[in-house]
């Protein structure tokens, strides 16, 4: 009768710990971030460094970096050898700035003061349904970031560096051949379009942002060489987007929209798309119960930074369509965490 009891025990515990490691996710994530914003990996690319040199280069606290980064390689980011020196390894590689796919940008953005502390007011968030960084700020999250350029300038490297592999599996995934023309509404730093554009040289773009943004884009589009290809517009999306295309496509932009917006937005892309046209959003969509998916932690992230903004089903994307006078005819799939509803007149 005891043998059972043992193994109960010991399921208990692998339970415990599985649930500790979790727990203690946060300081390792710190860790990282340090990492990622003193630039270590772009360091060590050209070969293995000591603390001291790295804290040189870096101007901080040469034994405090040492603990630091002697922490991150007992948990596989970066390798240290018995001389106390820390090169580079396959998972401390994409905090390189360098390269294509860097999660640099993002690491930093993850604890940065104007994501870390509404976090820690999420059971203010619970309680009261109130935006987190609405508590801690005293304004809206886009409207802070409009007003920080260094806290903007710093978002939208997170931006870039996150984005860069969805939308090359956006336009890998769905078939544009027969769109000729589409306005990218929110279309950020212009990093969609250009993929795009890049992939179907066959297609005009009209990328719509707000005022302050867009100038930004219209930079990279032209960077791109697609400025003869792609017009840089600014618009308020809740009033009015660019009219006669055939498609309208929207990445991580209703998920920062409560309800009633999403549908306005919709509904403008509805009335402003050609007869046969088509309104592409790109999201993640939660999946059923007790399934792990990134959606629904940047549900949470909705939760805390934005008034109202979240993670939806496909169900509740079938309703927010119908909604704005839509029917969504399919879910395209990425080879990512994000998918393309696809909807048209209904």
């Amino acid at each position: 009768m005891s043998e059972p009891a043992a193994s109960n025990s010991s399921a208990e515990t692998n339970y415990r710990d599985a649930l500790l490691q979790i727990v203690n996710t946060p300081m390792l994530s710190q860790c990282v971030y340090v990492a990622a914003k003193l630039g270590i990996a772009d360091l060590l690319k050209d070969g293995p460094k000591n603390s001291d040199e790295l804290a040189a280069a870096t101007q901080v606290h040469t034994r405090s970096l040492y603990r630091i980064l002697r922490a991150l390689a007992g948990f596989g980011i970066f390798a240290e050898d018995e001389g106390q020196r820390f090169a580079l390894n396959a998972m401390a590689e994409p905090l390189r700035s360098d390269l294509p796919g860097s999660v640099r940008g993002w690491t930093i953005v993850r604890s940065e003061d104007f994501v870390w502390q509404p976090w820690g007011q999420i059971l203010h968030a619970l309680q009261t349904g109130e935006s987190a960084f609405l508590h801690v700020y005293g304004q809206d999250s886009w409207d802070y970031i409009a007003e920080h350029p260094e806290v903007s300038a710093i978002f939208d490297d997170a931006m870039r560096s996150v984005s860069a592999l969805k939308f090359k599996a956006v336009a890998e995934a769905y078939d544009f051949s027969g769109v000729d023309t589409i306005v990218d509404v929110g279309g950020g730093n212009g990093g969609l379009m250009t993929a795009i554009l890049t992939s179907n040289p066959h297609m005009t773009g009209i990328l719509a942002e707000l005022p302050h943004v867009v100038e930004g884009a219209r930079k990279n589009i032209d960077a791109a060489g697609l400025s003869d290809r792609c017009s840089c517009v600014g618009i308020d999306m809740l009033e009015a987007v660019p009219e006669g295309a055939d498609a309208y496509v929207m990445a991580n932009v209703i998920q920062g929209c409560d309800d009633d917006h999403a549908v306005r937005t919709l509904g403008n892309c509805r009335r402003a798309m050609k007869e046969g046209g088509r309104v592409l959003v790109v999201e993640m969509l939660i999946p059923g119960p007790n399934k792990p998916h990134l959606s629904k932690l940047i549900d949470i992230e909705m939760l805390i930074m934005t008034d109202g903004g979240r993670e939806r089903t496909r169900q509740e994307y079938e309703a927010l369509y119908e909604g704005a006078e839509l029917r969504v005819t399919r879910v395209v799939p990425t080879d990512s965490p994000w998918s393309i509803v696809e909807g048209v007149a209904s």
